[in-house]
Parts: C-alpha cells; sequence; structure tokens
C-alpha cells in the first residue's frame, strides 16, 4: 500500500495521545510532522508532550515534532483541567532527546504543503490555530492541501463547554472561522459523530491484555480519561473524539457525512464557538445574510453521525497490536 502524508496538529491531551498511536497503526499515512498547539493546556506544555509522545511511542528520531503558535488568535483565556495538570493526566513522560527543529509549526506546515502539493492531509485535534495562522500567511494553503480533517464543533448537538460549543472551537472561534471560510477541502468531525464512538472500561482492559508496552501505555491514558469523564460528567464511559478525526481521515465508513457551510460564532458572548451548520439545499435561502449566502468556498463536509461500521471495535482492535515499522518522513 502507498503510504499518503499526513500532518497531525494537535493539544496532547489524553485521547491526543491515543489519537498518535491510532495514527501509527494505520498502515495508509506516513506521519511526516507532529505539530502542537496550545488547547487542553498551553502550547509550552503541548510541545513538551508532543516531544514525550513521540519518544514514547517510538517515532521522535524519524518524525520532527514543532511549537506551534504561543496564543489563540481570538485573544481569549484557554484552557481545561479535564486533561490534568500536564495534560496528560498526572503522567510526565521523559522528553525526547532529539533535537528541536530550528522552525515553527505554522512554516512546516505550509513548507509540506508546497513538497507535498495536492497530496498533504492535515490532521488537527485541537484549536485551530496554527491552521488559520498558515492560511493568515499563505492563503494558497487551502488549495494546496488536499484534505483538512480537524476535530471540533457541533452541528445538531449541544456543545460541551456551553451549551452551544465544542471546545476545540470555543478555544479559538476566529481561527475555527478562518478555516471553515478559506476554501481548504475540509471535514468536520465533531460531537454529532464522537458521541457515537463511546469507550468502556471493558475496552481498556482488551487493549492492555495485548501486553505490548505501547498498548499498556495507551491503556493507562485511557484509564485517566475515564477517571476525567465521571470526575467531570458523571459518565461511566468516554468518547473518542481525537482518535476518531485520524479514522475519518482514513475510511469513509466511520461516518455520515454532509456538504454544507459552517458559520463560526466570533463574538465572544452567549454564541462563542458556535458552529452553525446550513446544508447545500438550504445555502441560498433568501432568509440567510448576505454574506452567508457568498461564503460558497467555504463549503465543505461535516460528520452529523455515525457511520456503517463500528469506530471503538476498529480502535481497540488496531492498539492491541504491535506497531508496523516507524514511518519514515521525506
Amino acid at each position: 500500500m502507498a503510504q499518503r502524508p499526513l500532518v497531525l496538529d494537535s493539544d496532547p491531551g489524553l485521547d491526543d495521545a491515543v489519537a498518535l498511536h491510532y495514527l501509527l497503526a494505520r498502515p495508509e499515512w506516513q506521519l511526516v510532522a507532529y505539530t502542537a498547539v496550545g488547547g487542553n493546556v498551553p502550547v509550552d506544555i503541548t510541545f513538551r508532550n508532543a516531544r514525550a509522545l513521540a519518544a514514547a511511542y517510538g517515532i521522535d528520531r524519524d518524525v520532527p515534532v514543532y511549537r506551534g503558535a504561543g496564543r489563540p488568535i481570538s485573544r481569549v483565556a484557554i484552557g481545561s483541567d479535564f486533561h490534568g495538570p500536564t495534560g496528560l493526566g498526572t503522567r510526565i513522560l521523559p522528553d525526547s532527546t532529539a533535537p528541536e527543529p530550528g522552525t515553527g509549526a505554522v512554516l512546516e506546515l505550509l513548507r509540506l504543503s508546497r513538497v507535498h502539493e495536492g497530496e498533504l492531509t492535515v490532521v488537527a485535534t485541537g484549536p485551530l490555530t496554527n491552521i488559520a495562522v498558515a492560511l493568515i500567511l499563505d492563503p494558497g494553503f487551502a488549495r494546496r492541501v488536499a484534505r483538512l480533517v480537524f476535530m471540533g464543533g457541533a452541528a445538531r448537538v449541544p456543545g460541551n463547554v456551553t451549551t452551544v460549543a465544542e471546545f476545540n472551537v470555543w478555544a479559538d472561534p476566529d481561527a475555527a472561522d478562518i478555516v471553515v471560510a478559506s476554501g481548504v477541502p475540509y471535514t468536520m468531525v465533531g460531537l454529532d459523530v464522537t458521541h457515537q464512538a463511546p469507550l468502556t472500561a471493558a475496552d481498556v482492559a482488551r487493549i492492555e491484555e495485548a501486553g505490548t508496552p505501547h498498548a499498556e501505555l495507551s491503556a493507562a491514558f485511557m484509564r485517566g480519561y475515564l477517571d476525567s469523564y465521571l470526575t467531570f460528567t458523571g459518565r461511566d464511559h468516554a468518547f473518542l473524539h481525537d482518535p476518531l478525526a485520524i479514522g475519518v481521515a482514513s475510511e469513509d465508513t466511520f461516518a455520515t457525512v454532509e456538504t454544507g457551510t459552517v458559520v463560526v460564532g466570533t463574538d465572544l458572548g452567549l454564541h462563542r464557538g458556535e458552529t452553525v451548520f446550513i446544508p447545500d439545499s438550504a445555502a441560498q435561502s433568501p432568509i440567510l445574510p448576505e454574506a452567508v449566502r457568498n461564503r460558497a468556498s467555504g463549503k465543505g463536509g461535516v460528520a452529523v453521525g455515525a457511520g456503517t461500521e463500528n469506530f471503538t471495535a476498529d480502535f481497540v482492535q488496531r492498539l492491541r497490536e504491535p506497531l508496523p515499522q516507524t514511518r519514515i518522513r521525506d
């Protein structure tokens, strides 16, 4: 199978950590860069976590890790206790000994979009700050990227940080709106579909039973993730938000996707981070504001429900298997 180049833009994050494991377990992808963005915790911490995760999963000598933007475009205070003080629960992994790149995430995204023009997939599992800054610096990034899949938003269901907003979009709503209006070919993987991908303690036990170091590490992250769900929401199960973005990028059977226009609430009031989805069938309604009707270039795909295949089952099975040989970047 010919591998396709992919950049993972992430704010690790417990489910971000196992999203990396799931990505490495999929043979179709060549991870060419791992970029950090602030979100669950500030970027200083997510960058360190990304480096440590690259080392823990055995790729830090082959896949460079880049530090992203230092603050959201929206100039809002963000952060969450959900993923613990380190972003990886209470765990502090050893830092990678690989040298830090001399450039940042945004410039590397732009460079890779030229090297792999028309072929590069970007999967974003945190706020869209790095992607938006890349588009501001070079709007041509939108046409050079083959596809952007991002975890974020809530099209037809309530939010998880306010009644209307999902965390990643709420954390930098201006960035999200820049991205969905840019013309980049995108798929939004939000709460409409991630809440159809539950993870239970029994699933974690099956992963841990595999007995490989990587499976045991991911199981430890997932136990912490389940604990957070119980503490913060009272649920006895979690949702595979970030891994599902990798899944949707890989296979179209994991989600039901509709095409339309997304407009993000950027007023920082009650509608901060709201993702209003206007399906194609309603996009030219005369009751819509003209500015919305004119956003034809911002059309994309929105995952509105589960697909025909069970994502959780695929996730558990792939994390049980030994990781294949490391993908070497170009």
